[in-house]
C-alpha cells in the first residue's frame, strides 16, 4: 500500500471509532437508558453484602471497605461517577446508601439527582434481614 492510502485509512478508521462513541452517548440519552442503572445495581449488591456481613459477624459493618466479596457480581463500592457511596446506619437500625448523582452535590435533577436506598437490617422478630429483603429507593431532586 502507498503511504497516502495508509494515512487515509487510518484517519477514516479513527473518525469511524470517534463517531461510534459519540453516537452511543447520544443514543443513551435518546432512548432513555436509565442513567443510574449501574449505580442502582451496585447499591443492590452492597445491600446484600452488608447483610451477609451482619449474618457472619452478628453486627453491621462499620463501613463498606470490608464487605464480603460476591463472586460473579460487581462488588464496587463506587457509583457510576467514581464516588464512594455514603453508608449510614440510622437510629432505628435501617441502613441508608446514597449516591449524590453525576454532579456530586446534594439535590439536582436527571442524572444529577441524588439516589437514596434504605433497607431494614432486622426483621420483625429482631433477626438479621435476609439479603434479598426489599428496600425503598428515592431518587431525590430538589
Amino acid at each position: 500500500m502507498k503511504p497516502l492510502t495508509i494515512a487515509i485509512t487510518v484517519v477514516v478508521s479513527i473518525a469511524g471509532i470517534a463517531g461510534g462513541v459519540f453516537a452511543f452517548m447520544a443514543l443513551d440519552d435518546f432512548i432513555g437508558i436509565p442513567p443510574r442503572a449501574l449505580t442502582a445495581t451496585r447499591m443492590w449488591v452492597i445491600k446484600r453484602r452488608v447483610l451477609q456481613y451482619a449474618h457472619s459477624h452478628n453486627q453491621l459493618p462499620h463501613g463498606l471497605s470490608n464487605l464480603p466479596v460476591m463472586a460473579g457480581y460487581d462488588n464496587s463500592i463506587y457509583d457510576e461517577w467514581g464516588r464512594a457511596f455514603s453508608y449510614e446506619i440510622l437510629p432505628a437500625g435501617d441502613v441508608r446508601l446514597t449516591s449524590l448523582g453525576r454532579d456530586g452535590k446534594i439535590g439536582g435533577s436527571g442524572k444529577d439527582a441524588d439516589f437514596v436506598a434504605t433497607f431494614p437490617s432486622h426483621d420483625a422478630q429482631g433477626r438479621w434481614s435476609d439479603e434479598m429483603i426489599g428496600w425503598s429507593q428515592t431518587p431525590l431532586s430538589h
